[in-house]
């Protein structure tokens, strides 16, 4: 951390009072944000209070733990993150009260800072999981687990809605709403068929929207980068 010791231990000791927790807690998640970001960020106690606010600092300090707890355990080396990508990230897993998606999160940026992690990671990811519910997460997962499990011709296999709410027991129209959603984030790609008739030298396809559906090269990408794929 930058700034002299006296400024940083008042002002950490005035967050940790609103927040209602230790000074020490409050000084380690400074020093794990500038460790994160390479200490791009020239007071890191100063950016805790003016973007997190004091009532997001439980979570921040939780979303520390763990992702440190998973670089310990992949045992890998760590990279800095950039401030356009990672701080994003802090901002809205801050906000976040959904288990599942928290955990979304804190593999996003572990992902980030894992210097052997070498799959791609786009900045608008963070935008992708903030529109999403937990549903869609589970459905996600769901699909592209299955879509993994494929040995053949995984890139022309369409997954069936009807048969996705059967399977899990999630109503029709949640399952509907929830793969729209999918699809509109560039997750899933709506099903087309290709039918025996041709009209001259074209096949004629049908649109499926979301009845049947598949599974895009960047929804692939934006699963391992919010999975744990120690």
């Amino acid at each position: 951390m930058t700034g002299t010791d006296p400024d940083i231990g008042r002002q950490a000791k005035d967050i940790a009072e609103a927040a209602d927790t230790s000074v020490d807690a409050v000084k380690k998640l400074a020093s794990f944000l500038d460790g994160t970001f390479g200490n791009a960020i020239t007071n890191s106690i100063g950016i805790l209070g003016d973007k997190l606010a004091y009532y997001r600092l439980t979570k921040a300090i939780e979303l520390q733990e763990a992702v440190e707890q998973k670089l310990k355990e992949r045992g890998v080396e760590k990279r800095y993150v950039p401030v356009a990508f990672g701080l994003p990230i802090v901002e809205k897993a801050t906000v976040e009260e959904e288990p599942v998606l928290q955990e979304k999160w804190a593999n996003l940026l572990t992902n980030a800072r894992d210097a052997t992690y070498d799959k791609p990671i786009r900045r608008n990811f963070t935008s992708m999981l903030a529109d999403m519910e937990p549903v869609d997460t589970q459905i996600f997962d769901l699909v592209v687990r299955e879509y993994l499990a494929i040995a053949e011709n995984r890139e022309k296999s369409l997954f069936s809605r009807e048969k996705l709410s059967q399977n899990t027991g999630i109503p029709g129209n949640v399952v509907e709403n929830a793969v729209r959603n999918l699809i509109r984030l560039g997750l899933l790609k709506p099903g087309v068929v290709t039918g025996g008739i041709s009209m001259g030298e074209h096949p004629v396809s049908s649109y499926k929207d979301t009845e049947l559906f598949g599974v895009t090269g960047l929804g692939l990408d934006f699963y391992y980068a919010v999975n744990d794929g120690k």
